[in-house]
């Protein structure tokens, strides 16, 4: 990455060109609402969390502009009335070959069960990949998904393609 690679520049202004180029497209498509995934992450939904305000304002600052460039993309995608928006807010993500974030998921999985506000469960990227495609596919998805929508769409998927 050189010195233009920020946040902002690979995420929000990345969103921004294809929801333009979908907003300049929408005639050829019907005037339908053309779906558009994003994943964010769980954290851009702290400031609607108890006590997730005080957690961010404690956040080191390359996470804190992590956060204001998904979040500014999510606000992107509600007022383009283009896109179905679907917005994915996965917490940690993880599969059995990252061997380095293994060591983790139990505490945020226990953290979530405990029931404390800010950490979601962990989602496994192949759980996300697979709910990506589910979200896409059903028109009624929209939104905000969370760890509980995701793995839903993510079995929801894997029940269809089981019986296809």
């Amino acid at each position: 990455p050189d010195e233009d690679s920020t946040y902002d520049n690979i995420t929000r202004q990345t969103a921004l060109n294809i929801l333009n180029a979908i907003k300049a497209a929408r005639p050829p498509f019907g005037g339908k609402q053309i779906p558009f995934a994003f994943v964010s992450a769980a954290e851009a939904g702290w400031p609607d969390m108890k006590y997730g305000p005080q957690v961010e304002e404690s956040a080191p600052d390359w996470l804190k502009r992590y956060l204001a460039a998904k979040r500014s993309v999510e606000d992107m995608m509600g007022s383009n009335n283009a896109v179905r928006p679907i917005i994915y807010r996965p917490s940690l993500i993880w599969n059995w070959g990252k061997l380095d974030v293994l060591p983790v998921i139990p505490v945020f999985n226990l953290a979530n069960a405990l029931g404390v506000p800010f950490v979601d469960k962990t989602v496994r990227v192949e759980d996300l990949a697979k709910a990506i495609v589910g979200g896409l596919k059903e028109s009624e998805v929209a939104g905000v998904q969370r760890f509980p929508e995701i793995e839903s769409l993510a079995a929801d998927l894997k029940a269809s393609s089981a019986s296809a």
